[in-house]
């Protein structure tokens, strides 16, 4: 537990290398602590705990995408990889790190316990926001290290010598108690900071990139609440960011192109008008990326090793975005061809392809008058198609499969305007509100909802101009029904035409996809959800594996998929159906990861952790 705990980083800043690996605390080396008590100082020491979060990216990143469903290991893939995809990874694996994590924890403690908060400048606390950005970190940090490892050493005090080290009696807890102490109790409860801005804004010579890295106080709260399943309080901050920045869930669908639209035998309502500007050998079904649309908090790595923190996911999945090419006169696409590799060691799974390629595409007639006739298609998910680009090999024989989105921007993503609104609705779904969550996928939560008879409840609209009052007073005008820049359905991100999902007459309604969705869940586990007396919970629960699979299309390759699957399963554990038997959730992720072969027994909780150093 020393080399984990024991970390001071040294004052720098993300744009020059500095003194950032771990000391050594075997040795008698002094340790210099840094003084923050000036705001310079202070932030150049916020800055190092940044490059620390950046430290920890690849690990983060590894140990949720790799036990996750979405990705799968090749013939080229090495050993740490192998092990964290079939669940024998080893404390000697180098993915296996809760240091990288108690490293930040550690700094947090440090700039918490020392600088001064008293400090302001007229009726303005010059302290406040940048406090309160720590104290996100330290939570961002303990919440991986409870995901990962279970219980963990919970530790507040910065920990600056061996003997702090030995006489460390800091008790080990469980998600639900670390978030009770970070988010709950005393004088640093990140609740005190709920509704507070980013520091760093004018003034600050790269504030915009300093700022990205930031985590909203509102938006770990609602994370840490969610992992918790404390629903309700998970949905207060969520709600409160999304009112506060007015962040629409907006009309962003996948960019795809259809090579020859005649060789579908796509039906004649869903064809352009021959006036149209479209053509077959290049049909674009639809026209933005949501790759990296609506960011919230991600973290830039370097250009370069000379520059900072690099990443080596890039290069796992098969494109080296740091090879510089020795052809002066080579083209910029030349030299962007020329990063991709045929050794691949990270790849898109058989079953992210099979739930992108089973889904339908919902769409509206083209036809004048026809307006109210909608269709579906099967040709999948768009966004999968937006995300995967196939290539010829170098020896132009097998078809290759990369992922597009480390290829343009090496940049790890914590949170997007989708992560927000998603979690939301898991959190309503628990609520007892699976008719909001769908709502989130369908329509948008817009004022709309408010005269719907299909699928949303009274109690729903009670719940939207109540306690979540985002249609009525300051909510109408920012979830409005009308205009542009209004409230969109997720789902339309990959399966849906400007319309098609929309309204009572698309063929995407809550009873069908409820019903797809259960008839899924009994053959799968053979249990039987007909006349259950716990119907609610039924339903709940198929929403629920509802929203698994739009977080599997939304946040695919993002680094968060296995602590999707973890917060589902435990959640499921801990409320399910009567009729579906004890531990319905360990047997449920079991499923979803069976095609890996783990070599442990998934349905037992305690396997799914990594081991402790």
């Amino acid at each position: 537990m020393k080399k984990i705990i024991f970390s001071v980083i040294c004052m720098m800043t993300l744009f020059v290398s500095s003194c950032s690996d771990m000391l050594d605390v075997e040795t008698s080396r002094e340790v210099e602590l840094p003084s923050i008590g000036q705001a310079s100082d202070s932030l150049f020491y916020v800055l190092g705990i940044m490059q620390a979060v950046q430290q920890a990216a690849d690990a983060y990143y590894i140990q949720n995408e790799m036990r996750g469903d979405l990705v799968d290991v090749t013939v080229h893939s090495d050993l740490n990889l192998r092990e964290m995809a079939n669940f024998s990874a080893t404390a000697s694996n180098k993915y296996d790190s809760a240091y990288v994590y108690y490293r930040i924890i550690n700094n947090c403690n440090y700039y918490i316990a020392n600088r001064d908060t008293t400090l302001y400048d007229g009726t303005y606390n010059v302290t406040q926001s940048e406090y309160a950005t720590v104290l996100a970190f330290r939570a961002w940090a303990y919440l991986q290290l409870a995901r990962n490892y279970g219980k963990v050493k919970f530790v507040t005090k910065p920990l600056t010598s061996l003997s702090d080290i030995e006489n460390d009696k800091s008790e080990e807890l469980g998600i639900k108690e670390i978030v009770a102490r970070l988010a709950d109790e005393g004088n640093t409860a990140l609740r005190r900071y709920s509704g507070l801005d980013l520091p760093y804004g004018n003034g600050v010579i790269g504030s915009d990139y300093i700022r990205s890295m930031c985590i909203p106080v509102d938006v770990i709260l609602g994370e840490l609440y969610l992992e918790a399943g404390r629903y309700a309080e998970a949905a207060d901050y969520y709600f409160k960011y999304l009112l506060k920045y007015k962040m629409v869930a907006s009309d962003q669908r996948s960019l795809v192109e259809l090579s020859n639209m005649w060789d579908l035998n796509l039906p004649n309502d869903f064809l352009p008008e021959s006036s149209g500007n479209w053509f077959p050998d290049n049909f674009s079904l639809i026209s933005t990326s949501t790759s990296l649309d609506g960011r919230i908090t991600y973290l830039p790595m370097a250009l370069n090793k000379f520059k900072g923190v690099t990443s080596e996911i890039p290069k796992l999945f098969g494109f080296d975005y740091y090879l510089t090419s020795g052809d002066e006169d080579a083209t910029p696409d030349e030299k962007y061809q020329a990063k991709f590799m045929d050794e691949q060691q990270i790849v898109p799974s058989s079953a992210y392809k099979s739930l992108a390629n089973n889904s339908l595409y919902y769409y509206t007639s083209r036809f004048a008058g026809h307006e109210n006739e909608k269709g579906a298609l099967s040709i999948g998910d768009q966004r999968a198609k937006a995300r995967v680009v196939q290539r010829s090999n170098v020896g132009g024989v097998d078809t290759m499969e990369y992922q597009r989105l480390f290829t343009y921007a090496p940049q790890i993503i914590l949170y997007r305007s989708s992560t927000v609104w998603l979690h939301l609705a898991e959190a309503f779904n628990r609520m007892g509100y699976p008719d909001a969550a769908f709502a989130i996928l369908k329509d948008g939560l817009t004022t709309n909802l408010l005269t719907d008879t299909t699928y949303i409840t009274d109690g729903t609209k009670e719940l939207l101009t109540g306690r979540y009052p985002f249609l009525i007073g300051e909510g109408v005008s920012i979830f409005s029904g009308t205009g542009g820049a209004r409230n969109y359905g997720i789902h339309r991100h990959g399966c849906s035409d400007a319309s098609g999902i929309d309204g009572v007459y698309s063929l995407y309604q809550m009873d069908t996809e409820v019903l797809r969705k259960l008839d899924e869940i009994e053959s799968m586990f053979e249990v039987t959800s007909a006349g259950s007396e716990d119907s609610l919970a039924v339903i709940v629960n198929a929403v629920e594996d509802l929203l698994c699979d739009e977080y599997a299309m939304e946040f695919a390759f993002e680094g968060c998929r296995y602590a999707d699957l973890m917060r589902l399963a435990r959640h499921k554990n801990e409320s399910s159906p009567a009729g579906y038997g004890t531990n319905f959730g360990g047997r449920w992720l079991a499923r979803k990861l069976a095609f890996k072969n783990p070599v442990k027994n998934l349905e037992d909780e305690q396997n799914w952790y990594l081991p402790m150093k």
